[in-house]
């Protein structure tokens, strides 16, 4: 009759392994970290540049206004330039850069959020022309991790949203 040798593994071994595996997490964890913070500065960028490109063809087909400005606390829209709430999307019919009872919300978006997160412009509001242009100046928005712009989106006078991803070490206007 043959004996079999039942098989295990040590104390030992299992701290082995043990120790091995909490050093694999712990190593993976900031890499993990650093790419769902990358994620959400493709998020923003892509929400602001999506939402852009729909408010300038809105205007174009309509042929009216459209106003793309930062959120405020109530759902307005905010007179500062710091867009980390959101942003509204709406047919201005009177001029006056404000959404009103008779003027229509064609889209409110929420800004990812984060600790270091925010976005910042040049100034509070874009406003779309009849034909596509956006009036007046250029506008910016700033995406801003921790004090650093880590993206940017960038209108021109002709109504073109366009995103880039700047230098590193590019400080966050104040919002």
């Amino acid at each position: 009759m043959m004996h079999e040798r039942i098989r295990g593994l040590s104390l030992i071994e299992a701290m082995v392994v043990l120790a091995l595996a909490a050093s694999l997490v712990l190593a993976g964890v900031p890499a993990f970290a650093e790419a769902i913070q990358r994620n959400r500065v493709t998020l923003a960028l892509h929400l602001l540049m999506a939402d852009m490109a729909m408010a300038r063809s809105t205007a174009v087909i309509r042929g009216e206004q459209v106003v793309v400005c930062p959120m405020d606390r109530s759902g307005g829209c905010s007179t500062a330039s710091d867009w980390s709430r959101g942003w509204l999307v709406f047919v201005d019919l009177d001029g006056d850069r404000r959404p009103g009872a008779a003027e229509q919300v064609l889209r409110a978006t929420d800004a990812p959020t984060g600790p270091g997160f925010a976005l910042r412009s040049s100034r509070p509001y874009l406003r779309y022309q009849r034909d596509g242009r956006s009036a007046h100046s250029n506008l910016t928005v700033h995406v801003c991790r921790h004090g650093s712009v880590a993206g940017q989106v960038v209108v021109n006078n002709h109504g073109r949203a366009r995103s880039t991803r700047p230098a590193a070490g590019l400080p966050c206007p104040a919002g």
